[in-house]
């Protein structure tokens, strides 16, 4: 796979992305009307399980995917086979269990501690009962998205997701002119619309993967213990990460009720825009880190690792910059009416974004060699640990954006603990990536500086946001092309510029 084939499939991931945003932002804003700001915080913790595995999905893919596209790479179509199969188990085993935990501690949390007003206990029930059952339907299409993802087939990925984010917004729609109790209608409705990207992933990959997708029940018990083992270390990491989103909800909750939680909700939507954003090179690379390190290519799995965290980082700041800087602009243009906390929320959760973003691609490395345990182990700790050192500052009268800030240290000593994990997976010089990442991100940050003193000059209007848009992009493409690439990777983009014009100068 060469270079081409990463900006070819980053370039679908981006029509996915902006389609799928404007249908997310539109729907945003047309459900917290529909609903009012307590019956949208209600779901935000509730229904929140939907968002939960939304992201959860991301995560166990890698599991799948990881041990999918180590064997494509060895181009071993029976191991592949073997792989799926194993991994379809697994997932089925892991739904019935995310079930029984729903229906036992789940159920258990609703009754006896949410913060909610008692009439609204037994819609909370029937909305986390719905929310849990959409749920499972995503756990157990994940080897068929793995499948897919290893293949690069992004197209038909990037396709069934615009589907469902349609879905969800005609959803919205019809809830707007619905009379009866808008939070239960609108808990079905997404019942409904989370089972239908599983049902197309399932039917689509079954169709177009026929050889590798032939149901086989394996005795291979070393695969298993394998995939197991990789699976447990993933799925310790991702309950950290779902801990984080949902034990942050449930202490604001605690603290200071739905209507904050309303807030975080909104801002973490946004924040998962600004993310996409980023996460679209990580996803178009991540297949050629396995790949490359399958194949025995580690010197390219090293510039891919470097590639993948300074270019994610320099595309969320394009979007970045402005959102910080006219940060109530836009939410107004989002929201009209914003509600407490919202902005600070966002403010915060950008730059905790971007600090990650410094070090995406070692996941994915690390991944990739199979050398997971420990990194899990220390990475994961790190943000459990956040959230009671959160609960004991807001016991003491801390504010709500306490717990972001807390979340910001968490990331930066992630970041460094990266460092030392990557060296040991691939052998990766540490002062290596500091100089091919962590000094070009901030000589860019120093060239570009200059615009947080500028935008003070510019009325917090929509033509000027217009305006400021257009400078800082053009400051920050200039910045990121002169001090934030390498001699080699600007020579790169001169030739995909020649070979780009020389297809439509024809």
């Amino acid at each position: 796979m060469s270079n081409s084939t990463i900006v070819k499939n980053s370039l679908i991931l981006y029509v996915r992305l902006v389609v799928t945003s404007l249908l997310g932002i539109i729907t945003s804003r047309l459900l917290l009307n529909a609903l009012g700001v307590n019956d949208f915080g209600l779901y935000a913790v509730v229904g929140g399980v939907v968002l939960m595995m939304n992201f959860l999905n991301t995560v166990l893919i890698s599991t799948s995917f990881r041990f999918i596209a180590f064997a494509l790479g060895k181009q071993d179509n029976k191991s592949v086979n073997e792989i799926f199969n194993i991994s379809l188990i697994l997932h089925c085993i892991l739904a019935i269990t995310l079930l029984v935990i729903a229906e036992t501690l789940g159920v258990f949390y609703i009754n006896n501690y949410l913060n909610v007003e008692p009439e609204r206990l037994t819609d909370a029930l029937v909305v986390f009962r719905l929310s849990t059952f959409a749920a499972l339907f995503s756990v157990v299409s994940i080897p068929f998205q793995s499948l897919l993802t290893a293949k690069e087939n992004f197209l038909v990925r990037s396709g069934i997701e615009i589907s469902i984010a349609s879905a969800k917004f005609v959803a919205v729609l019809l809830l707007l002119n619905y009379s009866g109790d808008k939070l239960l209608y609108y808990a079905q409705c997404m019942l409904v619309a989370s089972a239908l990207g599983p049902l197309l992933f399932v039917v689509y990959t079954k169709l177009k993967y026929r050889v590798l997708t032939v149901f086989k029940f394996s005795k291979n018990w070393t695969i298993y213990k394998e995939f197991f083992s990789f699976s447990t270390w993933i799925m310790f990491g991702a309950a950290a990460s779902i801990g984080k989103v949902q034990g942050t909800a449930l202490i604001i909750n605690a603290f200071f009720g739905t209507v904050l939680n309303a807030s975080f909700g909104l801002a973490n939507q946004l924040n998962t825009f600004v993310m996409m954003f980023s996460s679209n090179v990580g996803a178009a690379i991540i297949p050629q880190i396995t790949k490359s390190y399958s194949a025995g290519e580690f010197e390219r799995t090293k510039d891919l690792t470097v590639m993948s965290s300074k270019i994610s980082f320099f595309l969320m700041l394009l979007i970045a910059v402005p959102l910080l800087l006219f940060t109530e602009v836009l939410l107004e243009l989002w929201l009209y009416n914003i509600p407490e906390y919202v902005i600070i929320f966002s403010q915060l959760m950008i730059i905790n974004a971007l600090v990650d973003s410094c070090s995406s691609g070692i996941p994915a490395a690390i991944q990739a060699s199979g050398k997971i345990k420990y990194y899990q182990i220390f990475s994961s700790s790190n943000l459990l640990v956040s959230l009671p050192i959160a609960y004991l500052f807001f016991s003491k009268g801390y504010p709500p954006t306490t717990i972001i800030l807390i979340f910001i240290g968490a990331s930066i000593i992630n970041s460094l603990l990266g460092q030392v994990f990557l060296k040991r997976a691939l052998n990766f010089d540490i002062l290596d990536y500091f100089n091919r990442v962590y000094k070009r991100v901030f000589y860019v940050l120093l060239l570009i500086s200059p615009l947080y003193f500028l935008s003070d000059f510019f009325d917090k209007g929509l033509w000027s946001l217009g305006i400021f848009i257009i400078l800082s992009s053009i400051t920050i493409i200039f910045a990121v092309y002169f001090v934030g690439l390498s001699l080699s990777e600007r020579d790169y983009v001169k030739s995909g510029l020649i070979k780009f014009k020389s297809k439509f100068s024809r």
